[in-house]
């Protein structure tokens, strides 16, 4: 069995009933007994406790007191979460209260049929890369030592309590704003209501805020295939913008007043104008290879260090770990905040776009006007591709050789290797190509100053895969 257990970059994933079931989760929680023992915390951390929290997917609270079980067997004292909770408020848990770490049923955004494991560090944010090496390395193992128990907690009040003194909670609950909340089912349901407090004058009116396992039958991933609900109602009016979440609650979409979808790139990029020229904030700002260049004008505009990692929020957190960052973002929807935890947090990014709505005054469709009014208007569309691994290598192959400089019709400026091949044109356009290392699958971005040419560019990607 465990050799079918593979880890990503944020833990291990699989379908219930077919790869993810109470044995291989077990063996999956064995293993973390195992290597968290191992673990070599900073003095001060409590390396006999870990904290298990869970999401509202099915069977995952049975699955979290298994996993609880499991960890207790091994010597641990096991703080169990008493409710469904966010992941990054089990990341908040471990740094909150000096503990080792801490395990979260999850599959994020992925799609119902799927449940998961995470392991969060007592720096407060995702294992790190070693970590996970650790854990595959000890599946099959088994620790049993005595002294272990399993204790419910209530992790939720204090996390919430620390994001209501991150945002301006004051100036958002007196100025009046109607927000639409969209968890897609997940457990962030109710959650920035409660974090805005009672005798608010902002209003939270949730939807899709009931638990279904089945998320209603769409992915729970806020991206706008999955928004029709929350988009249909913002286009009802009485509602100044909409929050989306996904399942475990650490990604965020956004909706203006009018419904419609306000990309990631464009998030971080108004976030950063917020917390540094608004909030005066000092530090330093972190983007993902594939994520907007806008931030780059930003950055230079506001005089501060912008620094660019792979794709992939790990990388972000290990910047955060070692520098002082204001705001760090991938094009997915992850954004998190240095000075709260190495970590994304789609609920607290949620509440930090009502903050800026507040303090500006106006409209949030009007405030991504101006910030693109000065700082350059930029389009941006992503595409993934099924196409054989041979083909894939190919095309990457030939954008390093340059047989694809003249490709596109404009004028190349040069490359970059960071995560993949980026082609940049000397009119500010540029197109990446990053294949899958584990599927027939390339994945292609491109943004421009251009609409249309950002589809023409990914048509053109498209026929040379073929070529």
């Amino acid at each position: 069995m465990k050799d079918t257990i593979h880890f990503g970059t944020d833990g291990w994933r699989a379908v219930i009933a077919d790869g993810f079931t109470f044995e291989s989760m077990r063996l999956v929680t064995r293993a973390i007994g195992v290597a968290a023992a191992k673990l070599e915390p900073p003095p001060g951390i409590d390396r006999a406790t870990l904290a298990v929290g869970f999401d509202r997917r099915f069977l995952s609270a049975d699955f979290a007191a298994a996993a609880a079980d499991e960890l207790a067997r091994a010597g641990f004292r096991v703080l169990l979460s008493d409710s469904p909770m966010p992941s990054q408020a089990v990341s908040f848990t471990a740094w909150n209260r000096k503990i080792l770490g801490g395990v979260v049923i999850t599959a994020s955004h992925n799609p119902a049929s799927y449940n998961g494991v995470k392991f969060k560090g007592w720096y407060g944010g995702s294992a790190l890369p070693e970590t996970y090496d650790l854990i595959a390395k000890s599946l099959g193992e088994t620790l049993v030592r005595p002294g272990g128990s399993v204790t419910r907690e209530d992790f939720l009040t204090d996390y919430c309590a620390a994001v209501a003194r991150f945002f301006d909670r004051d100036l958002v609950a007196r100025a009046g704003l109607r927000i639409l909340h969209d968890p897609i089912h997940g457990v962030a349901a109710g959650l920035p209501a409660r974090m805005l407090g009672e005798g608010a004058k902002t209003t939270v009116t949730t939807i899709r805020g009931d638990v279904n396992p089945s998320f209603g039958g769409v992915n729970p991933e806020p991206i706008p295939g999955n928004l029709a609900a929350s988009m249909t109602e913002m286009k009802r009016g009485g509602h100044d913008f909409a929050i989306c979440n996904d399942g475990d609650a650490d990604r965020v979409g956004i909706l203006d007043e009018r419904g419609e979808f306000v990309s990631p790139h464009k998030l971080i990029s108004l976030l950063a104008l917020e917390l540094v020229r608004t909030r005066k904030l000092e530090g330093e700002l972190v983007k993902t290879f594939s994520t907007t260049r806008l931030v780059e004008s930003i950055a230079k505009a506001l005089g501060v260090t912008l620094h660019e990692t792979p794709i992939g929020f790990k990388y972000v957190a290990d910047l955060m770990l070692a520098r002082k960052i204001v705001v760090g973002g991938e094009e997915s929807g992850g954004i998190g905040f240095g000075a709260f935890l190495p970590e994304r947090d789609g609920i607290l990014s949620g509440l930090l776009v009502a903050e800026c709505v507040a303090s500006q005054g106006k409209p949030l469709s009007k405030i991504v006007d101006a910030m693109e009014d000065e700082f350059g208007r930029l389009h941006y569309s992503r595409r993934d591709v099924k196409s054989p691994i041979e083909a894939n290598k190919r095309l990457i192959d030939r954008a390093l050789a340059g047989d694809l400089d003249r490709a596109f019709g404009l004028t190349i400026a040069g490359r970059e290797t960071r995560d993949g091949v980026k082609l940049n044109f000397t009119d500010g356009t540029w197109i990446l190509f990053r294949k899958s290392g584990t599927e027939p699958v390339i994945r292609i971005y491109c943004e421009s100053p251009d609409a249309v040419r950002v589809e023409q560019m990914l048509d053109r990607a498209v026929d040379e895969l073929g070529a």
